[in-house]
């Protein structure tokens, strides 16, 4: 959590538009006070004659009075009651999306999560998508695919349940073991088998020919680098997971009823029981933390095709067999229903499966991790005397001695948690190949290797892994050689620097050139390369390291960087052992996602720390580069090259772009609105993409290199960027910068602590809840299970809500304005003297009733177009990503229709009972009747769907008026001491007139905004309308009838 940047309030584009008009209604408010007022003076000052007698007659004061008094009657154009009602059709529409079925995961059981009600109406105004890669995009089920182990490399192929993992099924995966890195790794010394011999040039290769013996510590690097895999790593293992009291059925039991499931045979399980509660502290601290469960058994050795492998008995040690546990590197039966299921060790014939006990368990549904119970531990073992009997002769036959009734706890695979998947596949692949993590303590860890046994490493320094480093090392002390050994692991960009120089003829020069060019092969491949190395550290070298590096901690000031440059000191002179490859897959419907939000105009940003190879290729995989893009590479050494290098891509590209306008192209070529320049560069159907790494982002970001204005308008041109090896504060920083820069929306989606501040910097965050713990969700203002369900979330939640909301704040600004010129025009005819010509409980009733229900119906349930033609449309959301809805004019025409209308409605009212000797109060119910009328008229025709909600707004708005006035004008006789308004609704509906001045009023004030609708819809429709009809059109297309032929 060191990069979470703290909390924001954020407040969405249309917010901000909306405050602004605001202000602009209390300009307007005080604009018509400021008229009433003068109107007052200049009306007072014409009758100075006729003023009453023994009063004072100051025009001046009774002006300002007026002027407060026009403020009190006219303040219903400052549209308080708009932000109760935004509010309202946001929470419902949050609601409806924490409810749509579209966007639930079965699963993992979890809906969509609205974290921030404020900025729904932002999801439709994205312009720029900030995504993490690893949990985000992938599965972040991480795979051991392939190692390069002294410059030979050793693939591993697919197993059979991985296609049923990546549907959810198994949460990770067993790595299938390698028949020739198990060859040479039980290989005795200076003896040649058929796969590992010295090549001419001095190097390693597998297969072929052997031209000479083959290095006798060989066998020695595999173990080293397979110990590596297994201690280097925050790994916790136990030997049991947790276990609750409570029973299926929900009833708590008693600790001696849960004891007696147990089997008392196991006294090594017992005696490891009484050493792990002596590290209670530390194993409670370790399991606080968000892990990973460590993955099924394998039984890729139980595979047919190994039928005739020689058994690994043969390779185990005596003293192992002395201990009577299986050997390390038997092949071990497994349940592969459930990570936490223990698996039964059966070596002796290949052949044996475990598969009665895999159907079982397979049939039983898995529970969460921390209620699991250790499948030998359940009451009756689900098992019959026979099965028990089978497996009691195959341990017999594989160790050559007796055995219990249970197997005891270190012939059974630990419960390994992670904080990483990474480390996860790595220990995991160590345990398959024999180097299997028993136990870890905070000063010692436990390992059981093939050749030496179990082995007990006295842990003097763990050195974490952070971004700037981007590598991890453990010191350890070997238990019989008492060597200081340092183990490290880490990007390849921060470890091959590392390595100790050797002349360019030695054998590790030609391993360390074989290993990176495996490197490369991994990264074309999209896979997830490390580097593992080590060091052998005299007791004088580590003594005078430990007293500087305690110095450093020791220090005020700058203590991060002196640690960090501490750890680096330490982490030099290193011995290349390995690299390993391993495969993340894509998550379900990534590549359409990606797709979809790149048609709908949407720049997509993927930042990940992987390698830039492996991050190309899966940029390819993933749809967020084509082939027919053009892509732009920016892998520059020094800030120079990076300045050349993105001035020669900008004069290129601003080069073929005017070139294409000076050949046919008349129209304006764009210069200044960074979006012209992204539609404009879309409307060329040339499409670029763009990769930059982070040593080049690095000179980018720095502001003293002036280089951040030209990357960022390099990246207009380019439909989506990829950035690799960024840290997670270049992720926030880049955008950061591109919202105060580019002056674009920007939403960041993410899985881990590290996208955290990244999340936090954007407008809009997304946080995925998937296997790296729920820090970027706890941070996120929306949580998502997959990344596939944001083409839903933005296209189709994200443009309704964006176009529901400006439709209904434009509605909002009308209808108060409109009523508010009403008012005003009737200070013409009563002197400014600020009577009204209603009674003032139909002001007050005006927006709580009245006219409160049309606008909750267009922010909720309207729809401009169904969800099929959205998702079939992604190019729809342009609508809403340009902001065309609500546009910066937008609130002036709709003050000018509001004015046009109220002029219509007071006019024909004033012109038809003129001379007449109606009353005030007849007069103002005709008015307000007619304004309530053409309000609901404008509504309707605002609607862009109809439904039974739209309709019951409509419906009880009118009938909320006439039931209210019946009843108001029937009892109200003299309501807080007013002039009466006793019966004025009655007797002015008995009036054909009411009715005619109503109906004309309507005509008269709608048909121009009628006319202009239908005009634009027939004549220029915008995108949605064309595909509204297109849609139509598709749908009542009858299908050819087939199967009929006419010959004539």
């Amino acid at each position: 959590m060191l990069n979470n940047g703290g909390p924001r309030y954020k407040r969405s584009s249309l917010e901000k538009q909306m405050n602004q008009d605001v202000i602009w209604c209390v300009f307007i408010l005080i604009f018509l006070c400021v008229i009433g007022a003068i109107g007052c003076k200049l009306w007072l000052g014409h009758y100075k004659d006729l003023a009453p007698p023994f009063k004072e007659n100051d025009d001046t004061t009774e002006a300002f009075l007026a002027f407060w008094t026009f403020i009190i009657i006219l303040q219903i154009m400052i549209p308080l009651s708009l932000y109760v009602t935004l509010e309202m059709c946001k929470i419902i529409q949050v609601y409806h999306i924490h409810h749509n079925v579209d966007l639930y995961d079965s699963a993992v059981d979890k809906r969509t999560e609205c974290r921030a009600l404020n900025i729904t109406e932002e999801l439709g105004q994205i312009q720029y998508i900030f995504s993490d890669k690893t949990g985000t995009l992938t599965e972040n089920r991480m795979i051991f695919r392939r190692c390069a182990i002294a410059g030979a490399d050793y693939n591993h192929p697919f197993l059979e349940n991985e296609s049923s993992a990546s549907n959810g099924a198994v949460g990770h995966l067993s790595v299938a073991v390698n028949d020739q890195l198990l060859s040479d790794l039980r290989r005795e010394a200076g003896g040649c088998d058929q796969g590992y011999c010295l090549s001419s040039g001095g190097g390693i290769g597998v297969g072929g020919a052997c031209r000479g013996p083959a290095p006798p510590t060989h066998s020695a690097r595999i173990q080293e680098f397979l110990l590596l895999l297994a201690i280097c790593n925050t790994v916790v293992c136990s030997r049991h997971p947790h276990v609750d009291l409570m029973n299926a059925s929900g009833i708590i039991e008693q600790p001696s009823m849960f004891d007696k499931r147990e089997h008392s045979g196991d006294h090594t399980s017992s005696s490891t029981s009484q050493s792990l509660s002596m590290n209670d502290k530390y194993t409670r601290l370790e399991e606080s933390r968000s892990v990973t469960p460590s993955p099924p058994l394998n039984t890729y050795l139980l595979d047919n095709k190994r039928k005739d492998s020689p058994t690994m008995n043969n390779y185990a040690t005596p003293d192992s067999r002395q201990r009577q546990h299986v050997s390390a590197l038997s092949p071990i039966d497994s349940v592969e229903s459930s990570p936490t299921q223990e698996a039964v060790p059966s070596s002796a014939t290949p052949t044996t499966t475990s598969t009665p006990i895999a159907a079982q368990a397979a049939s039983k549904g898995q529970r969460p991790k921390l209620l699991n119970i250790p499948y030998f531990l359940k009451k009756g073992n689900n098992l019959t005397d026979e099965q028990k009997a089978k497996l009691r002769q195959q341990m017999q036959q594989s160790t050559g001695a007796a055995v219990p009734g249970t197997p005891s706890s270190y012939e059974l695979k630990p419960i390994f948690e992670a904080e990483s998947p990474d480390e996860l596949a790595l220990v995991d692949a160590a345990y398959n190949y024999g180097c299997r993590l028993l136990r870890r303590t905070p000063t010692s860890v436990t390992v059981e290797t093939p050749d030496e046994g179990r082995l007990n490493y006295e842990i003097l320094n763990v050195l974490p892994f952070d971004s700037t480093r981007k590598r991890m090392s453990i010191i350890v002390r070997h238990p019989h050689t008492k060597q200081i050994i340092l183990y490290c692991k880490g990007a390849d960009s921060t470890m091959l620097p590392q390595l100790t120089p050797v002349e360019d003829d030695s054998e590790q020069k030609v391993i360390i050139s074989k290993t990176q060019q495996h490197l490369n092969q991994y990264a074309r491949e999209g896979l997830r390369v490390l580097v593992m190395a080590k060091r052998v550290l005299t007791q004088h070298q580590y003594d005078e390291w430990i007293r500087r590096h305690r110095e450093a901690e020791m220090s005020l000031e700058n203590l991060e960087r002196r640690v960090r440059d501490s750890y680096s000191s330490i982490e030099a002179n290193l011995t290349l052992l390995g690299a390993t490859g391993i495969e993340d897959r894509l998550q379900e419907g990534v590549p359409e996602t990606l797709s979809s939000l790149i048609s709908a105009g949407i720049v997509v940003w993927v930042l990940t720390g992987d390698k830039p190879e492996t991050a190309i290729n899966i940029a390819y995989s993933a749809k967020l580069f084509s082939p027919q893009m053009e892509l732009l590479k920016l892998m520059a050494r020094s800030k120079e090259a990076a300045e050349n290098t993105i001035r020669c891509y900008l004069a290129e590209i601003e080069r073929s772009m005017g070139e294409a306008s000076a050949s046919g192209d008349n129209r304006i070529r764009p210069s200044t609105s960074t979006n012209d320049i992204y539609d404009y560069s879309q409307k060329k159907n040339k499409t670029r993409a763009l990769a930059v790494d982070g040593k080049t982002l690095t000179f980018i970001l720095d502001r003293r290199s002036n280089l951040t204005k030209p990357f960022l308008r390099l990246t207009t041109y380019c439909n989506s960027v990829l950035c690799c090896r960024a840290t997670p504060l270049q992720k926030a920083y880049i955008v950061r910068v591109v919202k105060e820069e580019l002056k674009m929306r920007t939403l960041a989606i993410g899985d881990g602590a590290n996208d955290v501040s990244m999340i936090q910097t954007a407008d809009v965050g997304i946080g995925i809840s998937g296997q790296e713990g729920m820090q970027a969700v706890m941070a996120a203002d929306f949580a998502l299970s997959r990344f596939k369900y944001l083409e839903r979330f933005l296209l189709v939640h994200g443009h309704w809500s964006y176009d529901r909301l400006s439709r209904m704040v434009l509605y909002f600004f009308y209808k108060n304005a409109a009523f508010v010129f009403l008012c005003f025009w009737y200070q013409m005819y009563c002197g400014f003297s600020g009577t009204v010509m209603i009674d003032q409980m139909y002001l007050m009733l005006y927006n709580l009733l009245f006219t409160s229900l049309p606008p909750l119906a267009i922010g909720v349930y309207d729809q401009d177009a169904p969800y099929e033609v959205l998702l079939e449309r992604p190019w729809l959301y342009r609508r809403g990503r340009v902001g065309r809805v609500y546009r910066p004019y937008s609130f002036w025409i709709t003050m000018l229709d509001a004015l046009y209308q109220s002029t219509c409605i007071f006019f024909l009212c004033q012109r038809v009972y003129n001379d007449t000797d109606v009353g005030v109060f007849e007069f103002g119910t005709v008015a307000t009747t007619a304004c309530m009328f053409v309000m609901l008229m404008h509504a309707s025709i605002e609607m862009r769907s109809w439904t039974v909600l739209h309709v019951a707004s409509i419906v009880l708005s009118i009938g909320a008026f006439y039931v209210y006035s019946l009843i108001y004008n029937t009892y109200c006789v003299h309501c807080f001491g007013l002039p009466s308004t006793y019966w004025t609704i009655q007797i002015a509906m008995s009036r054909p007139i009411y009715w005619l001045v109503t109906f004309l009023s309507c005509v008269v004030a709608i048909l121009p905004r009628l006319v202009y609708r239908v005009t634009q819809t027939m004549l220029c429709p915008d995108e949605v309308t064309r595909a509204l009809v297109s849609h139509k059109r598709a749908a009542s297309r009858e299908p050819p009838i087939t199967g009929l032929s006419i010959t004539l």
